[in-house]
């Protein structure tokens, strides 16, 4: 996010330009490969190793008979965009790769003298969402990376203030939508309450409370955009939000499943939410460790007891 903000251009892993790490050329950022769940560390340093020993992958094919993959890894790496050099589609790759893995074996990964001549498929041009390549980065990667998580919302509402305009409405009712990056947990004596920090669809940061006795009614749901509505606090010229009502919005429905409508929304709760966790009891109250204020107080007290005895 940051980089994007600062003018860079955000890729999906490429297995011609990314390596394990996430990656800079210019103002291109590519994703490491380490990014992509289910793809063993292995297989993701060996890809970059690979392509320095012998150059670049020139298709998916010269790729299959390069790296030890199976077609789990392989349609995996499919799904992430990571053959998108080719030109080709996801789906007409995916047919391509159950094709050159039937009667694969791997002592067709052994070097040869004379190479095969490259065997070209005709298959049919198939029709895609344009949003399929972001449910395919939520389910893999964990978060969007081709549009913003605002452009999967189903409500074209964008919130009446923005994260900048905050500090103008101290001690004013705000509602806000935003896109939650992470919470902090802080055990209190009347139970837990969260931090939360969040963009709205500038961009832009800002912080929220949640108090436990509305955490019982307004919980968190995990990762995703909600609709917050709450009180601004500004203290030393930073604007933070008490919450007093939140609600997750609903995503549009996953196009790859429009056949199945229990799988629709499955994909929504696999956002990535970062949640930081306190393991330690609630600090102690002013009257519970008898600060030197307290006991002046005590001893006041006692003095002028004494005096009117």
């Amino acid at each position: 996010h940051e980089c994007r903000m600062s003018g860079g251009k955000i890729h999906n892993p490429c297995v011609n330009k990314s390596i394990f790490e996430t990656t800079v050329y210019g103002e291109d950022v590519f994703l490491g490969l380490m990014h992509i769940e289910k793809l063993e560390a292995r297989i993701a340093q060996f890809i970059p190793e690979e392509r320095e020993k012998n150059g670049d992958f020139i298709s998916l094919e010269d790729f299959v008979k390069r790296v030890p993959i199976g077609i789990e890894t392989l349609q995996i790496l499919i799904f992430t965009g990571a053959f998108r050099f080719t030109g080709k589609q996801k789906n007409e790759l995916l047919i391509e790769a159950r094709l050159l893995m039937i009667n694969f074996k791997s002592e067709y990964r052994l070097p040869s003298f004379f190479e095969t001549p490259k065997k070209d498929y005709e298959l049919p041009q198939l029709k895609r969402n344009p949003f399929e390549d972001a449910f395919d980065e939520i389910e893999i990667l964990g978060f969007p990376v081709s549009c913003s998580p605002f452009d999967l919302l189903q409500t074209k509402y964008r919130g009446s203030v923005m994260a900048k305009d905050l500090i103008k409405f101290h001690k004013k009712q705000v509602k806000m939508l935003a896109y939650l990056i992470s919470r902090k947990h802080v055990p209190t004596k009347k139970g837990t309450m969260f931090f939360g920090t969040w963009i709205d669809v500038e961009g832009n940061y800002f912080d929220t409370a949640h108090f436990p006795d509305n955490l019982k009614q307004y919980p968190f749901q995990g990762g995703g955009c909600y609709l917050l509505l709450g009180i601004v606090e500004v203290d030393f010229h930073f604007p933070t939000i008490t919450i007093l009502k939140m609600a997750k919005m609903p995503f549009i429905p996953d196009p790859r499943y429009s056949e199945d409508k229990e799988k629709e929304f499955e994909i929504h709760r696999k956002i990535n939410e970062d949640v930081s966790m306190t393991w330690r009891k609630p600090y102690p109250q002013e009257h519970e460790i008898g600060l030197p204020r307290e006991k002046m107080d005590q001893l006041l007290r006692s003095k002028k007891t004494n005096i009117l005895n």
